[in-house]
């Protein structure tokens, strides 16, 4: 390959090196079943409505688990993604991507083998996943303490 270059010049293309050789990774095995009751029962405290999960395993190849929740508004639906996003790293150590954070809509939280649907009550209303996935078997969840009966 013939090429233009005077002596000691560069081509202009900086390759990353990637992390530090003493960088060590830590792998975290959380079963994703327990982490959508866990997540489930976090939204509902923080005052979630329309909390449903669905097991996609056997429909899909791309995750196991759906999580599908309603914030009532835009504060309350950025304050659940907060909220689901701390308390995941705080009893699990996961660090989740997260996508459309800024948008008012659906927030998306990937957790690998789980994915959490954050919607606006209009978003669900309009894009139905629950109807979707309506192949895909329903996950009964706990009713949370603060709404059981006395």
């Amino acid at each position: 390959m013939k090429h233009n270059l005077r002596p000691g010049q560069k081509l202009g293309i900086e390759i990353y090196p990637g992390p530090p050789a003493h960088t060590e990774y830590k792998r975290i095995d959380v079963d994703p079943r327990e982490l959508a009751l866990f997540l489930a029962a976090v939204a509902m405290e923080k005052s979630a409505s329309d909390v449903l999960a669905i097991d996609i395993g056997e429909v899909s190849t791309f995750a196991s688990y759906f999580l599908i929740l309603t914030g009532s508004n835009t504060r309350l639906l950025h304050s659940l993604v907060d909220e689901l996003r701390d308390r995941a790293r705080d009893e699990y150590g996961l660090h989740v991507r997260v996508e459309g954070e800024r948008g008012e809509e659906w927030v998306l939280l990937d957790f690998g083998s789980l994915i959490v649907h954050c919607f606006s009550t209009e978003a669900r209303e309009f894009y139905q996943l629950e109807r979707l996935w309506s192949d895909a078997t329903r996950i009964e969840l706990p009713i949370p303490s603060n709404a059981q009966p006395r």
